[in-house]
């Protein structure tokens, strides 16, 4: 097929991108606290971690997005019956386990993340915080799908121009200063010297394990593909999908490392921060970056902000994704019509979202770097079997192309209906 006949809809593009964007560049990523822990805290070659996660997120976003496009299938329960074949009652339960877990990981990450950026600016309790965080996201998730797109489209223009605000003019001055070839140099030797020794396989061993890390970040990103596939309903033809994940991963990617760079240019820095109980390591870039101390008020002022949006925008398209799940099911339950239920949808998603506000604020309470370090890398290697060796599968197998001038005229259709 000419893919050529479909003019990319640049529309579609924005969106995903924006939501994409959001959803990995979330609060652990604007906090420093997931850079940290799956890369640099593992000595000087992790610094080159964002190439690996950038090659495997465009192989298999690009591709389990395209399944889901090709075959309809928009939850997460359809996406992997069809996905995962005569393994689907296994990978389903697994998947369900894992989404929920992360669901509830992720909502708690917007608390802490919110109440960890105020706690170490002002040593302000962040019980207040998280009572504001989850009534946003309350009003957000519930409202449905379409709100969380508008929404990630404002959310992920503030948080570019935080990151932008942030990390650009401090990766200059730290270049320019000398203090990163500097914190390189003590990284790197820390690393020959204190790391690489403790592998019983030296170097081998040792770079191994950066490629291990490397996919953990990558595999606790793509773990949540159940959101990602509530959005492929948006695409009607492959060109315009492979445009939306090309971009959005080159994005993630070209943040992810810059925010390596400034990470590294305080590595030290960072080390102390962490003994002292600190666990915002990018408010550390600013205070010891660039500019004159106005400026800095006004960049963490920024960063906090950013932070914030960063941290709601993912939980909340995460739990969208939830919430559709749950809906089917409920309504499945009832054994209801989609027609019948739709009066007792709003309702219904409520009860659901109120019901993780609740549960995840209790969470939030083990902290930041505990979430992060811990309970994300289990979602991450649970992935291998729900998404990463399916997908191979599927690629190898290969699957022929549905007719994208038909779901053009079909998505239209249904636009000039609504």
């Amino acid at each position: 097929m000419n893919t050529q006949k479909h003019p990319i809809n640049w529309n579609a593009v924005l969106i995903f991108v924006s939501i994409a964007f959001s959803s990995q560049c979330g609060g652990g990523f604007e906090s420093g606290s997931t850079p940290w822990t799956y890369f640099l805290s593992k000595g000087f070659y992790g610094i080159f971690g964002p190439f690996l996660v950038a090659i495997i997120n465009c192989f298999m976003i690009y591709f389990f997005m395209k399944w889901a496009m090709d075959h309809q299938v928009y939850d997460y329960h359809s996406f992997e019956t069809s996905y995962t074949g005569k393994f689907h009652k296994i990978c389903n339960f697994l998947y369900e386990v894992n989404f929920n877990w992360l669901t509830v990981v992720c909502m708690a990450l917007a608390y802490s993340t919110s109440g960890s950026v105020l706690h170490d600016l002002f040593g302000i309790p962040y019980i207040l915080t998280t009572f504001i965080v989850g009534i946003i996201m309350l009003i957000l998730v519930y409202r449905g799908d379409q709100l969380v797109r508008r929404n990630a489209v404002v959310m992920s223009l503030f948080i570019l121009l935080a990151l932008i605000a942030v990390h650009v003019p401090n990766l200059i001055h730290n270049l320019s200063s000398g203090q990163l070839a500097d914190q390189l140099s003590v990284m790197h030797d820390t690393t020959v010297n204190s790391i690489v020794p403790d592998f019983k396989g030296g170097w081998f061993g040792y770079i191994m394990y950066i490629l291990l890390w490397g996919y953990v970040f990558s595999g606790q990103n793509l773990a949540g593909f159940g959101a990602y596939t509530n959005h492929a309903n948006i695409f009607t033809d492959k060109r315009s999908l492979r445009a939306a994940v090309f971009i959005s991963v080159a994005i993630n990617f070209l943040f992810l490392f810059i925010a390596n760079l400034n990470l590294a240019a305080n590595y030290t820095s960072i080390l102390d921060g962490i003994e002292s109980g600190k666990s915002v390591y990018t408010i550390m870039v600013v205070q010891n970056g660039a500019g004159s101390d106005a400026v800095k008020v006004i960049l963490l002022t920024l960063l906090s902000l950013g932070i914030f949006f960063a941290s709601i925008s993912t939980a909340i398209n995460y739990v969208a994704g939830f919430n559709n799940r749950m809906l089917t099911l409920w309504r499945t339950h009832a054994k209801e019509t989609e027609e019948q239920a739709a009066p007792k949808e709003r309702k219904r998603r409520f009860i659901i979202t109120i019901s993780y506000v609740v549960l995840t604020w209790g969470v939030s309470q083990v902290g930041l770097t505990a979430l992060v370090s811990n309970a994300l890398t289990y979602s991450a290697l649970v992935n291998i079997a729900t998404l990463i060796i399916p997908t191979i599968v599927r690629v190898v197998q290969g699957w022929k192309d549905p007719d994208y001038a038909a779901m053009t005229a079909e998505a239209r259709k249904k636009k000039d209906i609504k």
